[in-house]
C-alpha cells in the first residue's frame, strides 16, 4: 500500500533526503557507558532545508511528517526531532535526552503542558541506544505559550520517524529473505515468512496512515484545553514499530548480538522511543 502525497511534500522529502546524504549512524555505542549520537554537522544540514521551521504552522505538519519519515529511514539522531519541534532536549521528570548538545535548553513535559527552561546537567546515565540520558535540575523555567503546538508537532514528527524506521526495516528484511536460502529455496517463499512479511507490511501501512492523520487532525485539537498529544496514535505507533523491527531481527536469524550487521539498531531505537513516549504520556496525563 502506498500513500500519494503532493508534489510539494515529495520535494521537501527529497530535500531532507539530500541533506542526509550518505550519513549513517555510528556503528555502535559502548554498552554500559554514557554516549550521545548527536551530529552537529548533520543538524546544520537538515536545518538548512527548513526542517526546524515546520512546527509553528499547523498547515505545515504534513511536511513535518514527510521529513521525519526520511529521518527515521536512516535512524537519524532523535535530537533532530526534539530540538526542531520542542525547542530543546526532551525532558520528563528529572531526565533529559541529548542535553549536552542543546546548550542546556530543555523542554519538560508536565501535566500542565510544556515547560521550557535551562537545566543544570547532573549525572550521565548509561544508555543502550545512544540517546544520551542525563539527570537534570531546573533552576529556571517557564510554561511555553506555544506548548500545545510544539507537542502536536513533536507527536507528528515522532510518528513519522517510527514509520520511517519500520519501513526501512521491512525493506531490508524483504531483500534479505529473498536472497537467503533455507531448505533449498529462498526464505521468502516459505508460507510462515510470507505471513510475517504481510503482517509487517500491514503494520507499516498503518503506521504511515497514523502519522499522516496526526498532521491532518492536529488543527482540530488546537482548541484551548484540548489534549495536544494523540495518545492512542502514539501508543499504536510505538507498539507497531516495535513489532516490525522485532520481526526483522528474527528474519535475519535473531542477530541481536551480531553487531556488524546493524539489524538490531532499529529495534533498540524503537524500543527506547516507546519508553520515552510512555513517559511523556504519563507525565502529561
Amino acid at each position: 500500500m502506498r500513500f500519494e502525497t503532493s508534489l510539494e511534500l515529495r520535494l521537501f522529502a527529497d530535500s531532507v533526503r539530500g541533506a542526509l546524504g550518505s550519513w549513517e549512524p555510528p556503528r555502535e555505542c559502548v554498552f554500559g557507558t554514557w554516549w550521545d549520537e548527536h551530529d552537529v554537522d548533520l543538524a546544520r544540514r537538515v536545518a538548512a532545508v527548513g526542517w526546524g521551521e515546520l512546527w509553528a504552522d499547523g498547515d505545515l505538519l504534513d511536511a513535518c511528517v514527510a521529513g521525519s519519515i526520511e529521518l527515521g529511514r536512516v535512524l537519524a539522531p532523535l535530537s533532530l526531532l526534539d530540538a526542531a519541534t520542542l525547542g530543546g532536549a526532551l525532558a520528563v521528570g528529572d531526565r533529559a535526552r541529548h542535553l549536552v548538545f542543546q546548550e542546556h535548553k530543555v523542554a519538560l513535559v508536565t501535566r500542565d503542558g510544556l515547560v521550557l527552561g535551562v537545566a543544570e546537567p547532573g549525572r550521565r546515565e548509561p544508555t543502550f541506544d545512544g540517546t544520551g540520558t542525563v539527570r537534570i535540575e531546573l533552576p529556571s523555567s517557564a510554561p511555553a505559550p506555544d506548548g500545545g503546538a510544539r507537542l502536536r508537532a513533536w507527536s507528528a514528527a515522532t510518528l513519522g520517524y517510527l514509520a520511517g524506521v519500520a519501513a526501512a526495516s521491512l525493506a531490508g528484511t524483504v531483500a534479505h529473505v529473498s536472497s537467503r536460502e533455507q531448505f533449498g529455496e529462498p526464505l521468502a517463499s516459505l508460507p510462515t515468512m510470507q505471513a510475517r512479511l504481510a503482517d509487517a507490511a500491514l503494520a507499516v501501512a498503518g503506521l504511515e496512515l497514523v502519522a499522516w492523520e496526526s498532521a491532518v487532525t492536529a488543527l482540530g485539537t488546537a482548541d484551548e484545553g484540548a489534549d495536544p498529544l494523540p495518545r492512542e496514535a502514539l501508543r499504536f505507533g510505538s507498539a507497531a514499530a516495535r513489532e516490525v523491527t522485532a520481526m526483522a531481527q528474527q528474519a535475519h536469524g535473531a542477530m541481536g548480538f551480531a553487531l556488524e550487521s546493524g539489524v538490531h539498531r532499529a529495534y533498540r531505537r524503537v524500543k527506547s522511543t516507546q519508553v520515552w513516549i510512555a513517559a511523556v504520556l504519563d507525565a502529561g496525563a
